[in-house]
């Protein structure tokens, strides 16, 4: 099993915390270093926070797509940064109820419903505390975001001035607003999909200018012969798929060594 053991702890303020060890530093080249598969439990109901890697000065954000903390793939996916070095909390930002349906297989009455329950307001809520927790708790001061689908918008926002992160991630971000691009006052580094009906290359284009835009060091990279949800959920017995998720992981793993 490439996954690690976890060990439930309960912090002092009433969160339940998954936490995970690493046993070994890597080099960001090692493709050992990314977990595929496991068999790692946890209970929805009663994890806010889900906390791995090694104690660390430095920390990445975790912010999943709609399936949550509770899908397999987000949680090796978080493992994987800690094997890289960096100390990762991913928030619950679905309250223990995640959504069973990626963003672009809901009908527009799905969506509509779903993005009314999950407003900016409430998610920036729920991201706050795995923010504070790194921030008060762990002491932590070097925090990069990385974000998955739903929350690749929210690695942009938290970018923000009034948010104050500095470096961020985003794989295949959906419903990223012109105004959120505009607004980052810090590095971020995007990984995107040839076949991604959420971000097609006309949306691709205008974030593009956008982000030249905002006089932040960006890259936004092109990987071929993967949609949407590639950068957790890849078909990795596909050898294109299963490449376009490591290399988006290095990806992310080198735009943080380089700009935090």
């Amino acid at each position: 099993m490439l996954g690690s053991k976890f060990l439930p702890v309960l912090w002092s303020l009433g969160f339940y915390l998954a936490t995970a060890t690493s046993q070994q530093d890597c080099p960001v080249t090692d493709l050992s270093i990314i977990a595929h598969d496991g068999d790692e439990e946890l209970t929805p109901d009663l994890v806010t926070l889900y906390v791995t890697g090694k104690p660390s000065d430095k920390a990445v954000l975790y912010l999943t797509d709609v399936y949550g903390i509770q899908l397999l793939q987000n949680r090796l996916l978080a493992d994987s940064f800690g094997r890289a070095g960096y100390f990762v909390v991913a928030p619950d930002l679905f309250n223990g109820t995640p959504s069973t349906l990626d963003l672009n297989e809901m009908s527009r009455s799905q969506l509509e419903s779903f993005l009314a329950a999950a407003t900016p307001e409430e998610t920036d809520a729920l991201i706050s505390t795995g923010v504070d927790y790194l921030r008060n708790v762990q002491n932590i001061t070097r925090i990069a975001t990385t974000g998955y689908c739903f929350g690749g918008r929210y690695a942009f926002r938290w970018l923000s001035e009034e948010k104050g992160l500095k470096v961020g991630f985003a794989a295949h971000p959906s419903n990223l607003q012109d105004s959120e691009i505009s607004a980052i006052t810090g590095a971020v580094g995007v990984a995107a999909a040839d076949a991604d009906g959420m971000m097609p290359p006309e949306r691709r284009s205008q974030i593009e200018a956008l982000l030249l835009n905002t006089t932040q060091a960006y890259t936004l990279s092109l990987y071929g012969s993967v949609s949407h949800g590639f950068g957790v959920r890849a078909n990795i017995s596909d050898p294109r798929q299963k490449f376009g998720k490591e290399q988006a992981f290095f990806q992310a793993v080198r735009w943080f060594d380089t700009w935090l």
